[in-house]
């Protein structure tokens, strides 16, 4: 019979392998001198996202070394981010309309601004994701909400906005 470390031993490392990480979200709000109540957005469409092209690592005995990823090049648009902002905005009660940079309307409470970075692992992952709420009074920002995924970039649960937009807003 085998020792019964062995096993948890194992098993442990079944579980540390197959169980991914989503990432991190770090969200900051400014402190208005009153809190207004939201109920029309405007969210500016990204004219385009970014991507980080992939890079094999180093292959030796028993282990595997990542390389460090070059920067982000500018791609066609990925996903469906704005889209999915205006769902959860809506989740809120807040109405919302997606457009473009210079047409956003004077009736509006707030205006959502994005930025998203992808990456390639089997399929396209959101590697970063920055939502920021503006005034349009005054184009101050209100809020904003980063997610980032884990420094280990190879242990990750395949991100996507449908999966991190919720937890930012």
């Amino acid at each position: 019979m085998k020792n019964p470390i062995n096993k948890i031993v194992l098993i442990f490392l079944n579980v540390i392998l197959l169980s991914g990480c989503a990432g991190t979200i770090h969200t900051v709000s400014q402190t208005p001198e009153y809190i207004p109540e939201y109920k029309k957005a405007y969210i500016i469409s990204a004219e385009n996202s970014q991507f980080i092209k992939f890079k094999f690592g180093v292959i030796l005995p028993y282990t595997y070394i990542p390389l460090p990823d070059d920067p982000a090049e500018d791609h066609e648009i990925i996903g469906n981010t704005d889209v999915v902002i205006k769902m959860e905005l809506e989740k809120y009660g807040i109405s919302a309309e997606i457009g473009e940079k210079g047409n956003v309307p004077e009736d509006i409470d707030i205006i959502v601004m994005y930025n998203d970075i992808w990456r390639w692992d089997f399929k396209k992952i959101l590697d970063r994701l920055d939502i920021v709420f503006i005034s349009p009074n005054d184009n101050k920002e209100i809020a904003k909400s980063t997610y980032k995924i884990y420094k280990n970039k190879e242990m990750h649960n395949f991100p996507t906005p449908e999966k991190e937009v919720p937890k930012m807003i």
